[in-house]
């Protein structure tokens, strides 16, 4: 091998470590808050179906709203899940913890989301449709269409901040959902 192409070779190689040391590391975000900071459960009738997303948010893409029309995602994090299967979980968490009445009930709970990310203005915005469904007769006995928001510090690109105020908003709409039907 001849010295100059050696060289080359070699410092190609060191540039291309160096580059890959300058990445951050890969964040992996739960929607759902720590243990300690919930009220502990106990499992009621009520079931929460699968949440229902649109498909640029069905994937472990943590995406932010930074014009009307254009998505960006976070290039540092990644949800440990996908949205949809960590919403459904939180919500149920949420619905079994905050029952107090009707726990016993056959109840389904369908949501459909329309939108669900942090804002320019630095807010996360959760647009849902939800219905509350006795199996036992398959009567509706409550839907509403919910808006919910919350706001997002300063550094709006922080994966901690969005996480929480995502997870806060789904506790929102869980305790919404609640009152209305429980």
């Amino acid at each position: 091998m001849k010295p100059v192409f050696r060289r080359g070779l070699v410092a190609a190689c060191l540039m291309g470590l160096s580059a890959c040391a300058s990445v951050p590391p890969l964040q992996h975000v739960l929607l759902s808050p720590p243990q300690n900071e919930r009220a502990p459960t106990r499992a009621s009738q009520w079931e929460v179906r699968r949440v229902q997303m649109p498909e640029y948010l069905d994937n472990y893409d943590i995406q932010l709203r930074t014009d009307e029309y254009v998505l960006t995602r976070l290039p540092d994090a990644k949800w440990a899940e996908r949205l949809p299967v960590a919403t459904t979980r939180l919500l149920q968490q949420t619905i079994d913890e905050k029952l107090v009445n009707k726990r016993d009930r056959p109840y389904q709970v369908d949501v459909a989301v329309d939108m669900f990310e942090p804002q320019p203005e630095g807010k996360v915005v959760l647009s849902a449709r939800w219905k509350v469904t006795d199996r036992s007769t398959d009567t509706v006995i409550e839907r509403d269409n919910s808006v919910i928001e919350q706001p997002l510090p300063a550094n709006s690109r922080d994966a901690a901040a969005i996480g929480r105020a995502m997870s806060e908003a789904v506790r929102q709409l869980g305790f919404r959902i609640v009152s209305a039907a429980g």
